[in-house]
């Protein structure tokens, strides 16, 4: 029996038709810096699409929170729901707010301490934004959220990972093919060395 990812294709072409993803759109293509947030199976579509966002988007620089020795000092002396929230006071209050963007990844839209830094980034006039498995129950209705609408925790982390793919595609890049790295590597320099064994 195939795992169910309720109708995930579908679901993903609701989302990129949605208003609320054309203004998550408009929101990365007017921030210079993005932080993306998460727990758990979402951190880490955090920690990827940071890396290939930043890699792929000119003029953009994405952040994500990969800093484990911040993340266990700080839950332990200011408890895990301040996590998020001062990191961002350390890494975003440097910048100029209005070129900043916060955005929150929560399978259930509930996580104490996304909707925490999303209202802190708020109140900082940092633009902010939720993308959640279910509609959230905490977060302040001037936040705009994207929700899924999903019952399963492994098919907003999908859903998620599409998503941040299909938003390098939406601010005008591509992503890049396999094929077309193979044909630049070609003549790289290990790939020389093999031929010449021959």
């Amino acid at each position: 029996m195939i795992i169910n990812f309720e109708n995930i294709e579908n679901k993903f072409k609701d989302t990129v038709n949605s208003k609320h993803y054309e203004s998550l759109v408009n929101k990365i293509i007017k921030a210079k810096k993005v932080y993306v947030i998460g727990n758990g199976g979402l951190h880490f579509v955090s920690s990827h699409m940071a890396t290939d966002m930043s890699r792929l988007i000119p003029g953009k620089a994405v952040y994500s929170f990969d800093n484990v020795g911040f993340i266990t000092s700080n839950s332990n002396d200011h408890g895990f729901s301040e996590v998020f929230t001062r990191w961002l006071e350390n890494i975003a209050t440097v910048d100029n707010p209005e070129e900043c963007l916060v955005i929150g990844l929560s399978c259930s839209g509930n996580s104490s301490n996304i909707v925490g830094a999303l209202h802190w980034a708020k109140d900082k006039n940092i633009d902010s934004f939720m993308v959640s498995g279910q509609k959230s129950q905490l977060l302040k209705e001037e936040i705009s959220e994207l929700v899924f609408d999903c019952e399963y925790f492994h098919t907003v982390e999908v859903l998620c990972m599409m998503l941040f793919y299909e938003l390098i595609h939406s601010v005008g890049i591509h992503c890049p093919s396999i094929t077309k790295e193979k044909e630049r590597m070609g003549n790289s320099y290990l790939r020389t060395l093999k031929k010449e064994e021959k």
